[in-house]
């Protein structure tokens, strides 16, 4: 393994909440809970591994065959099937009636294999725990499964559902969100003109509310929104973006996800002239100052910039600069060598830890 896992842990926190997430939650925390109790599998690592597994229920797979865990036949299946491509390959998947069927077989799944039972050993509250131990298993061949999964527990504080009445907690929840739709439409309408006469703007100020008001006339009246799109949300890392489709705008993406145009221009390094282009990445939330997968550098090929690499590798535009002890806009050629994180830079302390990190054997054995 080639994470630098401790040295990413501030990224972990105050994180977006996508509302296709939030919703899929609402949705099936209640099955989540009732697994728990019949199977004694934390909550919290059911309700993440559906989300991830399943693309907040938009993967095609979970959309044909209701498959939230992305569980293969295998040769003891004997019900209905669906085909997806899965490492490159046509693979065979299981097919369910409904989405509780699929939480079900899911938590049979790992109740019957023997490989998972050690995990049940485990306290229920210790998801961390748990989600290093299906990545050690196993479960999927993705080698930051478990960082994915511990972020989105902690990002959506699924601990809660582990932990008491799911009930409760979605009446809560619905409350908040009503609360911030109001606040948000209420926003929408302010003008200049609604100011009390008492009102003084400093010139920062002013500026600030020129350039947000600019930003919701632009985007409300763009022909580029399509909201009958959706999109399926992927990872570079542990950070979470999407795949520009055609028709796309910031506008539309950020009515998607429960987010503003101006959120997600700042996440991506980009200004309010900035096009969208259909294929392109754009991430959901902020990225890190450290590249965590396994090459260390990136050679610059041609038609490249220093932006499109930080997209890349999810990382921040500053953070590559700094790292590479360039000033911004410092040009790039194509052939040089930019670094994706300096170790060196570490304290003695955390270099030991990313040693023993990165000594750990990953088992790689497909579902």
């Amino acid at each position: 393994m080639t994470l630098l896992t401790l040295a990413c842990i501030s990224t972990l926190s105050a994180q977006n909440k996508l509302k296709p997430y939030e919703e899929y939650i609402a949705q099936y925390a209640n099955i989540a809970r009732e697994q728990q109790e019949r199977h004694n599998i934390p909550a919290s690592i059911t309700l993440a591994q559906g989300l991830l597994e399943s693309g907040a229920g938009m993967s095609e797979l979970a959309k044909v065959s209701n498959n939230h865990f992305g569980i293969k036949c295998h040769n003891n299946w004997k019900g209905e099937t669906a085909y997806a491509f899965d490492d490159g390959q046509s693979s065979c998947f299981r097919k369910y009636d409904k989405v509780s069927e699929s939480y079900e077989d899911h938590s049979l799944f790992l109740v019957n294999g023997a490989r998972y039972r050690f995990l049940f050993q485990l306290d229920l509250n210790d998801y961390k725990g748990w989600a290093r131990g299906l990545q050690k298993a196993g479960y999927a061949t993705d080698q930051q499964y478990a960082d994915k999964l511990i972020r989105v527990i902690e990002t959506y504080d699924l601990n809660q559902y582990t932990k008491g009445s799911v009930k409760k907690i979605q009446t809560e929840e619905k409350s908040t969100r009503k609360t911030k739709k109001r606040a948000i439409k209420k926003a929408r309408t302010v003008s200049v003109s609604d100011l009390p006469d008492s009102t003084i703007l400093n010139s920062a100020e002013l500026l600030q509310f020129a350039k947000d008001y600019h930003d919701m006339e632009r985007d409300a009246s763009s022909n580029r929104i399509n909201p009958l799109t959706t999109h399926i949300v992927e990872y570079v890392g542990t950070t979470p973006c999407i795949t520009v489709k055609f028709g796309d705008s910031f506008a539309s993406i950020a009515e998607e996800f429960g987010l503003t145009a101006r959120r997600l221009r700042k996440i991506n390094d980009v200004d309010a002239s900035y096009t969208l282009t259909a294929g392109g990445r754009l991430f959901l939330d902020s990225k890190t100052g450290w590249w965590e997968g396994e090459n260390p550098t990136h050679i610059v090929k041609a038609g490249e910039t220093i932006h499109s690499i930080s997209q890349t590798y999810a990382l921040k535009l500053d953070a590559l600069y700094k790292l590479n002890d360039m000033k911004p806009g410092t040009p790039i050629k194509v052939g040089q060598r930019i670094k994706l994180r300096n170790p060196d830079q570490l304290s003695p302390f955390m270099r030991t830890m990313n040693q023993v990190i990165n000594s750990t054997d990953s088992v790689k054995t497909a579902k």
